[in-house]
């Protein structure tokens, strides 16, 4: 799933399940899942999110990014489906 956020647009990720990966494809995105720690998330890179987490996220500018699960061990994905949640 792809989603496009303007600067400053808030979204909330639901990990589920079966965890969930960010792939930030342009911009900067700033990341906090309540573990005390704040990411930033550039362009090309990925950050996961596990299964039961929940993350928010913000586009510090235009920020283009890929939603998908979290490959299972031996390349076999999850069969759960991306959530995203309002705020």
């Amino acid at each position: 799933m792809e989603c496009y956020l303007a600067e400053g647009e808030l979204i909330r990720l639901d990990g589920g399940p079966s965890g969930l990966r960010l792939r930030c494809s342009t911009g900067t995105v700033w990341l906090t899942r309540g573990d005390a720690g704040d990411y930033l998330v550039v362009a090309g890179t990925c950050f996961d999110v596990a299964p039961g987490q929940v993350a928010l996220v913000e586009a510090l500018k235009p920020a283009e990014i890929r939603l998908g699960e979290l490959p299972m061990a031996g390349g076999v994905p999850h069969g759960t489906a991306v959530r995203l949640v309002s705020c």
